[in-house]
């Protein structure tokens, strides 16, 4: 997939102005609010015009100012979710699946509609009014209808950001079952970065119109620029572990090389998936601790050292990069530097159970 964006459009604000090219499957779109994100995914879905500007979807040019080209939004063919589901309160869940589906013409369909209720596991809710729904029902549904319209692209606004942390976690996996099983592109827009990592590396960033950055996320945030947005949102860390042993209380997954002490759950043994840790949750130490209560003990190498305002963001290779927040002084005193062996503690109840990973 190569989706090649050209667009400027004069907004109240400020101007947006964004010339990428993403080839990525997913590409997460990250930014503040009324940076600009809703607007560029109107231009690019033909909900809104561009000043001026070009957009060209694997060869195909959807919109051109200079040649006068802009087709209408269901003549691109782009799947839009949008954080309110939009559902059609007066119709069944089936209903509201059929409703995409029936309006492409048979020749264009690529699925057909078991296809999709068994992928999003939505067969128990089809007699359902939309309306008896809960929300992370609601947003697979959303999504179920949005398929249907056999989308070569699928737009997400900020899909998840009205459900809490639990439904989040059960929703994401069917988001990467879309992206790999269905092969459907994805521009993703959300403010959470644990969301995004657990979709994809690759991220597009916007503050007041501009694009910042655009590209892996480990070298995205790294970014001076970048920096300070994603602290303003509460640094996540997310890390990928596979589950060797749990007892009553707690799982002793593997991270990399090292060791991870992990909340208890349900998960076979074998089974790999995402946690979640935030970058002022972590404690650093120069030296090997000894007799403390904490029961993960992260050893790595400090990469980065970031400053944000009054903090100072320290980025720990520990077989994955790890940023931790802290303070001047305690870069001073323990003397952080580049190139220096850390390590990171980490407390059980900190960490934040995540998806699996397929």
């Amino acid at each position: 997939m190569t989706l090649t964006l050209r667009l400027q459009r004069q907004l109240p604000e400020f101007r947006l102005d964004v010339d990428v090219i993403c080839q990525e499957p997913v590409t997460a779109i990250y930014g503040p609010s009324g940076a600009g994100k809703t607007t560029l995914l109107n231009l690019v879905s033909g909900l809104a015009r561009p000043d001026t500007g070009y957009v060209e979807l694997d060869g195909d040019v959807l919109y051109c100012s200079s040649q006068g080209t802009d087709r209408p939004p269901e003549a691109r063919r782009l799947g839009f979710v949008f954080q309110d589901d939009l559902l059609f309160p007066h119709l069944s869940v089936d209903a509201n699946l059929r409703f995409g589906y029936e309006r492409v013409q048979p020749a264009e369909r690529r699925f057909e509609p078991g296809q999709i209720i068994d992928l999003l596991e939505i067969g128990p809710l089809l007699g359902r009014p939309s309306q008896q729904l809960s929300g992370g029902e609601r947003q697979r549904v959303a999504l179920g209808r949005a398929l249907l319209s056999s989308p070569r692209m699928l737009l997400m606004d900020e899909p998840l950001a009205s459900l809490d942390q639990g439904l989040k976690s059960r929703i994401i996996p069917y988001l990467r079952h879309v992206r790999s099983d269905l092969g459907i592109p994805i521009l993703y827009v959300s403010h959470s970065v644990a969301e995004i990592l657990e979709l994809t590396r690759q991220v597009l960033v916007l503050q007041q119109g501009q694009v910042l950055a655009h590209g892996d996320f480990s070298v995205v945030s790294q970014d001076p620029r970048v920096l300070p947005l994603l602290d303003e949102f509460g640094f996540e860390n997310v890390l990928p572990v596979e589950i060797l042993n749990c007892k009553e209380s707690a799982c002793t997954a593997r991270c990399g090389d090292q060791m991870l002490r992990i909340p208890f759950c349900d998960r076979p043994v074998g089974t790999r998936l995402f946690v979640g840790v935030r970058a002022d949750d972590i404690i650093l130490a120069r030296q090997p601790p000894e007799g403390l209560s904490v029961r993960n003990r992260l050893q790595g190498m400090i990469t980065e050292i970031a400053a944000v305002g009054a903090t100072r963001l320290v980025t720990i290779d520990v077989g994955h990069p790890l940023v931790v927040k802290v303070t001047p002084e305690a870069v001073a005193d323990l003397a952080l530097a580049p190139g220096l062996a850390a390590w990171c503690l980490i407390k059980t109840h900190s960490l934040r159970l995540g998806p699996e990973i397929d």
